[in-house]
């Protein structure tokens, strides 16, 4: 167990760490890391690693051996204990567990611990089957009837989406005014293959195909011409049709003390021959929705509990008067998502309701009024993460909430492509071995590098456990109740400090679950009883940052999360302090990291300083998927993450070098890296190399210093960045 000899020191601290070998694969991970690695993909979380990378960090952390030759092998570590404080979706803990460790996970979010919980516990596939047909067959059929129509030759249809625009009052003559920022309201993601778009007539309402291309049309019902790619909205303003003046839309929409108004335009149905259509929605289709928000009002439903607190994340909401999480939902998704909510409560408690509970949570991510169409051609529903806060959409979709086979974030969808293939994976886990073809990644799958993982047991918390398995808790990391000395080796992938709060957005989900799963903290199942009653109290039922929100948030003053660098590096020094009390003396603290800011840098490493530890090596790697839209949208954005290594600071003895010889040593070592790089035919953005100099540089300046003295040294080097980026990332080229 933890404690005994372990190879000192290991792979992760060795130059020779294939990290351009690892980036590969994870690269060939990330393009469909729901498919590659499903069980962490249950349920929405943030930052999600990938699994690849930890899986090489877990191998190397243990060992000396090549990771490349290691990394396809079926590999018991013979019961390594591992740590992660911070769980999120639970990469480390899965991960660690397919190699035979100890695996302990523990987050302060009842959120991201509850799908953990599912992902990883016991489950049983024939009797979560038999829960999803009791579900299909005591609301499917109603849900499905809350979304019909008649199609265009007159036949009953299902309805796949509903497209509706917000609406303003004109405070100079009344008018309602649509909230269109184009007519455009249909596309396919690839419109230059597939140049046919669909747009609503400003006029009439009559909605239409054109091309991509076209500047002005012709509207087929009313002879109107207009141009499609624009609308009533620019920016912050909306130009009033009737009166022609403009609106300040944010101040039209606080004056009027609640969310804004929203008109239903088209939809998406599946004809009763087969093929999907768009079409304008009749007066048929507004007395549907009439009927159902009268249904609301007398049917006996779950409804989110809860208000929105003001937050970094919630600012854009709460300023259009999304005060509820109810507003988030018209009242046909409230009566639909309602109703399904209710069906899942009543299913006998255990594993199988837990886990089906866990897809509802997620479909509610593509079911509300903050979700947009992407389109044809890809997943259509855009949910309403993409970017990362809680922004109003202008031109939200209604999607059906228990879908067709043919329909996207639905919970029968969701059921298939999620928790059905999250079982499979754990029956049959398997790897992904990447082919680098001049730069271009292709993956294929790789069995029998794991046992499966239903044979895995999971434990309750224990000070000191012992047996290999899983090992989950609730609580905060600063305070584990883990013994002294219990822990070999800290993974772990720490929250931003300044961007994505994730318990501001976790809320949004929290405010259901606790509906349907009150105990959200601890499981139905009596697997996960702790195994003393005695340390129980290290997973304390989850409180909240103030009384208010005490029964209706996942805040805490405890959670690592802060916009001021100061607060979250001390915030993050409690954990790191915590990690070095539980790790044996010469364990490791392994962690992945990359910020845009100077700043954020700074507070990482004056957390790593009061926590204990000294950066004993830095490994650039592959950071999540290249797609995701912060990254889309920046000028210079970051593709990889520093693996920071730690030891603590007593057992690091590495000679003290002069800082210029420091930074000669971390600029070679930075070649090296773009050099590696370039020969696998990954080109580094100027964020890219900033991040490897900046790894390069900590990793040398702790070397034979006091932390503080590291830190100080590091805050004086941050002026020569741009000069010695530059330098440098010339060799990319």
């Amino acid at each position: 167990m933890a404690g005994r000899k372990r190879i000192f020191p290991s792979g992760i601290e060795s130059g020779a760490f294939p990290f351009e070998w690892l980036s590969d694969v994870a690269e060939a991970e990330s393009w469909r890391k729901e498919v590659h690695r499903p069980i962490y993909h249950l349920h929405k979380w943030w930052a999600q690693r990938l699994g690849s990378v930890f899986r090489a960090v877990i191998l190397a952390a243990a060992s000396n051996r090549s990771v490349s030759d290691s990394f396809y092998q079926c590999t018991d570590l013979d019961g390594l204990v591992v740590f992660d404080p911070f769980m999120g979706s639970g990469t480390t803990v899965g991960e660690a567990a397919k190699l035979g460790c100890v695996a302990l996970g523990r987050d302060i979010n009842p959120v991201a611990h509850g799908a953990v919980r599912v992902a990883l516990g016991p489950l049983d596939r024939h009797e979560v089957e038999r829960a999803y047909h009791t579900l299909e067959r005591a609301v499917g059929g109603r849900l499905r009837a809350l979304y019909r129509s008649i199609d265009r030759h007159g036949a009953p249809c299902d309805v796949l989406y509903f497209f509706w625009v917000k609406t303003l009052r004109c405070p100079w003559c009344e008018g309602r005014v649509d909230l269109f920022p184009t007519r455009v309201f249909a596309k396919h993601a690839y419109p230059q293959r597939h140049p046919t778009v669909h747009v609503v007539c400003p006029r009439c309402g009559d909605v239409f195909p054109t091309m991509h291309r076209d500047k002005m049309v012709c509207c087929r019902k009313c002879a109107h011409r207009f141009d499609p790619h624009a609308g009533a909205v620019s920016g912050k303003f909306a130009l009033c049709h009737h009166c022609d003046k403009q609106i300040e839309i944010a101040r039209v929409v606080r004056g009027s003390g609640r969310p804004p108004a929203h008109r239903l335009y088209a939809k998406r149905v599946l004809t009763s021959r087969g093929a999907k259509e768009y079409m304008r929605a009749t007066d048929a289709d507004v007395r549907a929705y009439e009927r159902a928000s009268r249904a609301l009002r007398i049917a006996d439903v779950v409804a989110p509990r809860g208000t929105l607190a003001l937050g970094h994340n919630t600012r854009q909401a709460l300023n259009h008067n999304y005060r509820r999480w109810a507003d988030f939902f018209n009242d046909r998704q409230r009566l639909a998502l309602g109703l399904l909510a209710r069906a899942i409560d009543r299913l006998e408690p255990g594993s199988a309701r837990d886990a089906l509970a866990l897809v509802f949570s997620g479909t509610l991510e593509f079911n509300n009024l903050f979700a947009s169409y992407k389109g044809e051609g890809t997943g259509a529903v855009r949910h309403m993460f993409s970017h990362h806060v809680l922004k109003p959409e202008r031109m939200p979709i209604e999607a059906n909430p228990w879908g067709l086979p043919q329909s996207s974030g639905a919970f029968s969808t969701l059921y298939r492509r999620r928790l059905l293939r999250a079982l499979e994976y754990r029956d049959r886990p398997f790897e992904v071995a990447a082919e680098n073809r001049g730069g271009k990644i292709r993956g294929t799958k790789v069995f029998g590098a794991s046992a499966s993982l239903e044979s895995i047991p999971t434990y309750g918390w224990t000070r000191r456990p012992r047996r290999p398995g899983v090992y989950l808790s609730c609580g905060d990391s600063a305070s584990t109740g883990l013994g002294d000395r219990s822990v070999d080796v800290v993974v772990t992938d720490p929250p931003f400090f300044d961007n994505v709060h994730y318990s501001e957005l976790a809320d949004f989900f929290f405010a259901w679950q606790r509906r349907i799963a009150p105990d959200s903290g601890e499981s139905s199942s009596p697997r996960y009883a702790a195994a003393s009653p005695r340390y129980a109290a290290a997973s304390p039922r989850y409180a909240a940052a103030s009384p208010r929100h005490a029964a209706e948030s996942t805040r805490h003053p405890a959670e690592v999360q802060d916009r001021v660098a100061a607060e979250f590096a001390r915030k993050l020094a409690r954990v790191f302090g915590e990690c070095h009390r539980v790790l044996v003396d010469r364990g490791l603290l392994v962690f992945s990291y990359h910020h845009s800011r100077d700043d954020g840098w700074v507070a990482m490493a004056r957390a790593v300083s009061e926590g204990g530890f000294s950066v004993v090596q830095t490994q650039p790697v592959k950071a999540e998927m290249s797609v995701a839209t912060p990254k889309t949208q920046a000028a210079e954005p970051i593709d990889i993450d520093v693996l920071v290594v730690c030891r603590k600071r007593e057992m690091d003895h590495r000679p003290r070098r002069s800082p210029g010889a420091a930074m000669a040593r971390a600029r070679r070592r930075v070649a090296d890296c773009v050099d590696r790089f370039a020969s696998r035919g990954r080109r580094l953005s100027r964020s890219d190399v900033k991040i490897i100099l900046f790894g390069a540089w900590l990793r040398e300046l702790f070397a034979g210093r006091p932390g503080e003295d590291a830190v100080g040294e590091f805050e004086r080097l941050l002026p020569l960045t741009a000069s010695v980026v530059e330098r440098l990332r010339l060799r990319c080229r």
